[in-house]
């Protein structure tokens, strides 16, 4: 990856977040403490539906309250309406907020607005990677993050079907472009080795992935593996399963974001197997902490949060992923 992006996520699990965050909102805590400004923030995410995106708003309010001084307003786009969070940010540009941090439906249909409201002293950073333009991002590794699932998912297949003979499904949302690593290395990794994908859907609900295994299911009846781009469309897709009478054992299906119901899922055993995790308080942090950077001219502007596999092969590690949607 680029050396801008920081993994603070490997740090914070081992107990250092505090020696990384002082490169971060640390450096100008004590300048904005006084509220001499109050500083506001806007977060747009266009899958707000998703049970990740509604942890994550959550934290990143609650990351803003701790902080001090600053505003987080959020907005309310769902499915990847562009219309819907076009108005919304062309609503944070009227009113001069201090930090846009988007995950735009389309980046170039937005790209004039992001002009816009740079032009008037709004800092504009994007959120799952850096873009062209932008004045600073935050994010994951979506490619660390479909890798990871992906070899999960062959080591699985090389030992419960080391004679091949099953299919696979894997999900998309094609017009998140900054997600593909989610869907392309699964999808890479399959063909390589030899293993048929034989559905490939824009999908990011628990109903659309329920849908798309049912319907795979009767076409195809000797579909065992199912990878969803997160966590809402796996769950989907192991309700069909079960529906379906198909044993757990005889199944993979992983997510990816690290939801609770989804490392719930995988805790309790049996065909849902993994899920590529998201540092969700890490990432809410740097969310506040990147864009009071790229306003104050102090601090990272450019972060990335670790992903990790979360799995029973250790327990102990999927309780703590868990425990961050307790607080």
């Amino acid at each position: 990856m680029t050396s801008i992006f920081q993994h603070r996520g490997y740090f914070l699990a081992v107990g250092l977040l505090a020696a990384t965050a002082s490169c971060s909102s640390t450096a100008f805590a004590a300048d904005i403490k006084t509220c001499a400004k109050t500083y506001t923030i806007g977060f747009s995410h266009p899958v707000g539906e998703s049970q990740f995106a509604i942890a994550l708003k959550k934290k990143v309010e609650a990351a803003g309250e701790k902080q001090g001084c600053v505003k987080v307003l959020l907005d309310n786009t769902q499915q990847s309406n562009l219309e819907s969070q076009r108005a919304t940010l062309e609503s944070w540009v009227t009113r001069r907020v201090d930090a846009i941090v988007v995950l735009p439906v389309e980046a170039t249909a937005l790209d004039g607005l992001r002009v816009q409201a740079q032009k008037k002293g709004i800092k504009w950073l994007t959120y799952a990677g850096a873009t062209k333009g932008s004045d600073g991002s935050v994010g994951f590794d979506n490619v660390q993050s479909g890798d990871l699932v992906a070899k999960d998912a062959l080591a699985w297949v090389k030992q419960r079907y080391p004679n091949g003979k099953i299919t696979a499904a894997v999900t998309t949302l094609t017009p998140l472009k900054g997600f593909a690593g989610r869907w392309e290395e699964p999808l890479k990794q399959f063909k390589a080795a030899g293993l048929p994908v034989v559905s490939q859907q824009d999908c990011a609900t628990q109903a659309c992935g329920m849908q798309i295994a049912e319907d795979t299911l009767r076409q195809h009846p000797d579909l065992r593996v199912f990878i969803g781009i997160n966590d809402d469309a796996a769950l989907g897709a192991l309700r069909a399963f079960k529906n379906a009478g198909i044993k757990a054992e005889d199944t993979y299906i992983a997510g990816q974001d690290g939801t609770v119901e989804g490392l719930e899922a995988v805790k309790q055993g049996g065909a849902y197997r993994a899920s590529a995790a998201i540092l969700l308080d890490d990432l809410a942090q740097s969310i506040i902490d990147n864009s009071l950077a790229a306003i104050t001219g102090k601090g990272r502007t450019n972060y990335q949060t670790a992903v990790e596999l979360g799995t029973l092969r250790n327990p102990q590690r999927l309780d703590a992923l868990i425990a961050q949607y307790k607080d």
